[in-house]
């Protein structure tokens, strides 16, 4: 099943050696294209995103993780888009220009749109809300998760030593 978002839709290669992600990569012969150097793992990906009409490439995205593409997230937002490898969110531009990138310290949870200008980077013991430059609006850091909800703005966390209510705004 091909999931639709903003009329682009991804498919992911994954490659067991850097030199076959290489290849692959560079065989693309889009324009927009982005290689993350600076990641590393033992999972070699490649993320190419069509216009769901036309089939049209319109960017590749490239990066290595110890992390398995069940794990990772990728979040189109407004005209951004968000990537977790693993151990990094990084927020890129329409251009495919890294705006930020931020480090997971416990594993993330998930990312949720608060608004077109926020967004919340869940992890299992800390949460960020960023603006759409990528800067830290808010951080808090608490025990493990147990359990959380978002309704109307409000996420609820319940951990081993407390409930928290965070206003999302």
């Amino acid at each position: 099943m091909r999931q639709i978002n903003n009329n682009k839709y991804l498919r992911e290669f994954v490659f067991s050696s850097a030199e076959e992600a290489s290849t692959f990569f560079n065989n693309q012969t889009t324009e927009k294209k982005l290689s993350l150097e600076d990641t590393f793992g033992d999972n070699y990906y490649c993320y190419v995103c069509y216009d769901s009409l036309t089939k049209e490439v319109e960017f590749i995205l490239s990066f290595s993780s110890d992390t398995s593409e069940d794990n990772l997230f990728f979040l189109f937002w407004e005209n951004r888009l968000i990537l977790d490898t693993g151990t990094t969110i990084y927020l890129i531009d329409k251009n495919l220009n890294i705006k930020s990138s931020l480090e997971i310290t416990t594993p993330l949870v998930g990312l949720h749109s608060i608004n077109k200008d926020r967004l919340l980077i869940l992890e299992e013991a800390y949460l960020r809300i960023i603006d759409s430059n990528g800067n830290i609006i808010k951080a808090e850091l608490f025990d493990l998760l147990e359990d959380f909800s978002i309704k109307n703005n409000v996420l609820s966390i319940q951990t081993c030593e407390e409930s928290r209510i965070i206003e999302l705004i």
